[in-house]
């Protein structure tokens, strides 16, 4: 039997959103339809559950105040510097003063990173020329 109309109604049926004859027809269909009066029970008993764990009172656990506390005393303070933001604050001030390089359809490009790129391509050069020279000494004639 297909059962989606009638299980389509239920959660209708339960909030008391049906008119007389939808209930009346949903109530007919109950009787003999032991798969719908299943669902129905099981919607009921999760309706019930989250009805009644709004009455619940939940304790935190043992020294969440404390935690919460010790973890607060370590942020910083309004105003009070921190690495990010001084980090943040100096690559800004570079940003500012080095400018950015245009780029093909209207992007740019900090200099900055232009830089730290090079820097970086720089030091995997120097590597790898050490690599090579350590490679060669060591390699027998």
């Amino acid at each position: 039997m297909d059962c989606s109309y009638f299980g389509s109604r239920l959660n209708l049926y339960v909030d008391g959103e049906l008119g007389y004859l939808e209930v009346a027809e949903l109530q007919g269909h109950l009787s003999f339809c032991p798969d719908c009066a299943a669902e129905l029970a099981r919607l009921s008993e999760v309706r019930g559950a989250l009805a009644a764990w709004g009455e619940v009172e939940l304790a935190p656990p043992p020294g969440f105040a404390e935690r919460i506390a010790a973890a607060a005393a370590q942020e910083a303070r309004p105003g009070q510097a921190t690495v990010g933001r001084v980090v943040g604050g100096a690559l800004e001030a570079l940003d500012d003063a080095l400018g950015r390089i245009p780029l093909p359809g209207g992007r740019t490009v900090p200099v900055k990173n232009v830089l730290g790129y090079g820097i970086a391509a720089t030091a995997v050069i120097i590597q790898v020329e050490r690599f090579l020279r350590r490679t060669r000494e060591l390699k027998p004639l």
